[in-house]
């Protein structure tokens, strides 16, 4: 009893969900609230177009999907895509190619618009779709089997503590899987990690992230999961040769595919950092190839906890820099141009909206309040933010009432907009270089007033 009054005291007198307001920070502008789908949704994938039109396909709580086209007037078009049932832990992602046709993964189904109308094009085993220069990317995990990876020990567990039953079994790590576009179809050119005992899953959603920067660079960012624990790894792909022979992948209508082996790395936050499951997202900045992620660290405190991003750029990962928001959920990324990123954070009930440049985030802003009419409904799955690599972004999330919103979010780029950034004693010199910023030292943590 004594212990489940600490318990209890420990949860009430938890972190509390800081005050932020709906007024945007300096040089970010918000436009007005507007219903993209009058429907709830399972899951959503948005793609902004270089006209700075959004399309998005959502997965609506009746199975059915929906294309959505979206521009700064409001709604310009919706329409069901497919006849079938669509569901949650099924494939969906959206992205155009270099002749300007907008393809998307849906189920098992290849969809692709040309010239504004919906064609059923093949098969589909994608689960994620990106461009990066005039290259179109599909990721996909095979089974370990068509693969012939290294087979490994399970191990299954049946009935209670007091007569559990140990059933060991053997299995072939799931592996990535990388294709490139050709017209309708897929050249299938890399696995990733042959050898390693990982798994994966994109069958969970967030499970992976692909995406592309003008060069014709790839970055993929996804969970790797081991016998215990789970962790996540990272890698940057180009098209330019064929991708090898050194994996033979027997496909199950006996079709056999020579694939080249590709070795991923471990993603490094920093020591006493991690990426927890639901906060994995990637944004690449599309001119100079600079990648942000987020993490996290736990403080001392019941459920006390700061969340930062981290850079990657050629290869190379920074040190952690604090978001301006204490105990939130980071939700999404996307960038922004010059090397700025867009971001979402959830803070029940509110969604909340920041910008990162050099090391700094902007202060955080409320964008809308977002939740799901069922408790069955998984609310995050429909938060995204999309933009093209400009400063404009479309914000979208899902509403208790049982609609999707969005609202356009743009940087001022004729203003140099203040952003409240922390950094760390060890990453002083690294965050400070070349800033005019002024420094507040309060015990373990600087506070920085920048202007980008």
């Amino acid at each position: 009893m004594v212990g489940l009054l600490l318990l209890l005291t420990a949860c009430a007198s938890g972190p509390k969900e800081q005050e932020v307001g709906s007024t945007p920070p300096p040089g970010v502008h918000f436009g007005n609230e507007i219903v993209l789908l009058d429907s709830a949704t399972e899951k959503v994938a948005a793609h902004m177009t270089p006209d700075g039109r959004v399309h998005l396909v959502a997965i609506t709580a009746g199975d059915d999907a929906y294309h959505v086209v979206v521009s700064a007037q409001g709604v310009e078009q919706k329409e069901k895509i497919g006849a079938r049932r669509y569901g949650y832990y099924q494939n969906l992602a959206i992205t155009d190619d270099a002749q300007g046709r907008l393809h998307v993964a849906l189920k098992d189904e290849h969809w692709i618009q040309e010239k504004g109308a919906w064609r059923l094009a093949g098969e589909n085993r994608c689960a994620l779709l990106a461009r990066a220069g005039d290259s179109m990317a599909c990721a996909l995990d095979v089974d370990g089997s068509e693969l012939e990876t290294t087979a490994q020990w399970g191990a299954s567990i049946i009935g209670g503590p007091a007569a559990a039953i140990l059933i060991p079994y053997r299995f072939r790590p799931d592996k990535l899987v990388l294709a490139k576009a050709l017209g309708d179809d897929w050249s299938y050119r890399n696995v990733l990690d042959h050898q390693l005992p990982y798994v994966v899953n994109l069958t969970n959603p967030d499970s992976g992230v692909l995406a592309g920067d003008a060069s014709g660079t790839f970055h993929l960012f996804f969970i790797a999961h081991g016998s215990n624990f789970y962790s996540t790894r990272y890698d940057t792909l180009t098209f330019a040769e064929d991708g090898g022979t050194d994996i033979e992948w027997r496909q199950p209508d006996g079709q056999a595919i020579k694939l080249g082996n590709l070795e991923s790395e471990p993603a490094r936050p920093g020591a006493n950092w991690f990426i927890p499951w639901g906060m994995l997202a990637l944004a690449v900045d599309p001119q100079t190839g600079k990648a942000l992620f987020f993490a996290r660290r736990m403080e001392s405190g019941f459920g006390n906890r700061t969340d930062a991003s981290v850079e990657i750029l050629g290869g190379v990962f920074g040190q952690p820099v604090p978001l301006s928001v204490k105990n939130g959920n980071p939700r999404r990324l996307a960038p922004a141009g010059d090397e700025r990123f867009h971001a979402l954070v959830t803070a029940r009930p509110g969604l909340l909206y920041l910008a990162y440049r050099a090391g700094g985030w902007t202060a955080p802003a409320r964008v809308g309040e977002y939740g799901t009419p069922s408790m069955f409904l998984i609310g995050d799955s429909s938060i995204q933010i999309v933009s093209d690599g400009r400063s404009q972004a479309l914000a979208i999330w899902p509403k208790r009432e049982g609609a999707l919103v969005g609202r356009w979010i743009e940087l001022d780029e004729t203003k140099r907009w203040p952003s409240i950034g922390f950094t760390s004693f060890q990453g002083m010199a690294r965050s400070f270089r070349d800033e005019p910023c002024g420094v507040n030292t309060v015990t373990h943590v600087l506070e920085r007033l920048c202007y980008w």
